[in-house]
């Protein structure tokens, strides 16, 4: 069950609060219900980073926000790279293992198993790559 809230801004930070608005209609093309939504998130993120910058942390991690049913889901973007470079690995050990089982493959089909190789360990390479900027 939604609760309102009630607010005072002063003039000047009323741009902010209008941009914020704009920035909320033009992504869900509708204000009403997702507002608040929208609000409690960048509110979650803030007060988030302010917690890590006064326990004198380095840097946030980057996070992602994800909505389900109405509840916030706060996931680290390292966690989510994790996962995808688990799955890429699966992915490229999954192909080896087909290719090590079929015999006779035409040429062509193995030239698109070769790219799908190569496309995975691209895949793999930019998130490791990420997972080493998040650190």
């Amino acid at each position: 069950m939604s609760k309102p809230i009630g607010v005072r801004i002063d003039s000047k930070q009323e741009e902010i609060w209008h941009k914020f608005k704009e920035f909320v209609s033009e992504k869900y093309v509708k204000k009403h219900t997702v507002l608040g939504n929208e609000l409690v998130k960048a509110l979650q993120l803030y007060l988030e980073l302010y917690e890590l910058v006064a326990n004198n942390k380095r840097e946030p991690e980057t996070q992602l926000v994800t909505s389900k049913s109405g509840d916030l889901e706060v996931k680290s973007m390292k966690e989510t790279s994790y996962d995808l470079l688990n799955t890429i690995i699966a992915c490229r050990g999954n192909l080896e293992q087909v290719e090590d089982e079929l015999q006779d493959i035409p040429s062509s089909a193995r030239d698109k198993l070769d790219k799908l190789r190569k496309a995975l360990f691209k895949a793999q390479k930019i998130v490791e790559e990420r997972i080493e900027a998040i650190r």
